[in-house]
């Protein structure tokens, strides 16, 4: 039973932690963008930005090209962008290449199995590590 409660404090303090450690104005910003370029399902998209990026804080990572979304190119070099809208505008045109297709096949599918199927998140540790993200956005931000 302590294990549970202590479990269960744990889990509480990390939540309000990770909402309170984020910008929501730069969010809300990056989500509008988002949203405004015609991606589908732009809560999991700022979802997939918020965890590649450290929530659009990270030093190490590629946001330093403006690369939000974690894309690779051949060498496993992170792919560069000039701009955040540059980086946005090749999210639309990956997603629309592959969506239609993959939702004929499965139409009752959610975000996370195209994500899967198309090769993004290689398990299900990826959609695991979303799934608070996804919340927090759908929570905080003007959908």
């Amino acid at each position: 039973m302590k294990k549970l409660l202590l479990a269960a404090l744990l889990l509480f303090t990390f939540q309000q932690g990770f909402s309170q450690k984020i910008d929501k104005e730069k969010m809300q910003a990056m989500y509008d963008a988002i949203k405004a370029a015609g991606i589908r399902h732009p809560d999991f998209v700022m979802a997939q930005c918020m965890q590649e990026t450290g929530n659009l804080k990270c030093k190490k990572c590629c946001l330093r090209y403006h690369n939000l979304f974690g894309f690779y190119i051949k060498g496993n070099k992170c792919k560069k962008f000039e701009s955040d809208s540059a980086c946005i505008a090749y999210y639309k045109t990956w997603q629309d290449k592959r969506y239609d297709k993959w939702r004929k096949k499965h139409p009752k599918s959610d975000y996370y199995h195209f994500l899967k199927s198309v090769g993004y998140a290689t398990g299900d540790k990826y959609t695991n590590e979303l799934k608070p993200k996804v919340a927090w956005v759908r929570k905080y931000l003007t959908l």
